[in-house]
């Protein structure tokens, strides 16, 4: 029931194909043909290398789109249901049964929207391993999805649709941007693009795995960001009405 409410968000729809084609594809046509410096981790050893920006810069916005969007699945969900979860909660359901099934949809709306931002940056992009470039994709994806769950009873319908765009901009499209920092600024790693940040750029520009810790830290975010997103859907679901 929760998927067929959210296919009926002729928004959200809409979205899944303008904001790759914003983010991605536009960005693409306006870039400038020049090399760009940009830190890489290889054989445990942080290298500077100057790569093609053309090349490049398709793969580097996808994260933006896909954050952007699974931050408005998230919003959307919980919003949209908050109402019927507390009459379920109220007629009987657990609290627990309820998340889950919450949690299920976010989690397949933050998949769609990786996959239509993908297919999107596949058109312009080649990355050097695109299973972890998926897999960061992913990640980065889930994460937001939890923000947008968070946000939501926070900021409302409308602020919450600018925090969405806002949020996933100034992390990962400006402090985590490798083309505005060769390396993104030490208080940047404590925002939750790092992790994820840094995989991303590692599966796009070299051709073995060495961003374990960055790996980590972005699973660590995504535990704290569920148990958050769990005790805010528990108080909101048993709440009287």
């Amino acid at each position: 029931m929760g998927l067929r409410q959210t296919g009926r968000n002729r928004v959200l729809w809409a979205l899944l194909v303008a904001v790759p084609v914003v983010f991605v594809l536009l960005a693409v046509a306006t870039t400038p043909d020049e090399f760009t410096p940009m830190t890489v981790r290889e054989q445990g050893r942080a290298l500077s290398r100057q790569v093609w920006l053309p090349d490049v810069h398709g793969g580097t916005m996808a994260p933006i789109a896909i954050a952007s969007l699974a931050t408005l699945a998230g919003l959307f969900t919980v919003l949209n249901a908050r109402s019927a979860d507390q009459r379920l909660a109220l007629a009987g359901f657990r609290p627990g049964s309820l998340l889950a099934s919450r949690l299920a949809v976010v989690t397949l709306l933050a998949l769609l929207a990786t996959a239509a931002s993908l297919a999107v940056t596949a058109t312009v992009f080649d990355a050097r391993q695109w299973g972890l470039y998926i897999a960061a994709n992913t990640l980065i994806a889930l994460t937001y999805a939890l923000i947008g769950v968070l946000i939501g009873p926070i900021f409302g319908r409308v602020g919450g649709v600018l925090i969405a765009f806002l949020v996933p901009f100034l992390d990962i499209g400006i402090e985590q941007s490798s083309m505005l920092h060769p390396q993104p600024p030490t208080w940047a790693h404590a925002l939750p693009g790092y992790g994820p940040g840094r995989v991303l750029i590692d599966a796009a520009l070299t051709p073995t795995f060495d961003e374990t810790g960055a790996l980590l830290l972005g699973i660590a975010w995504l535990a704290a960001l569920t148990t958050a997103a769990a005790l805010l859907f528990r108080r909101a679901a048993t709440a009287p009405r």
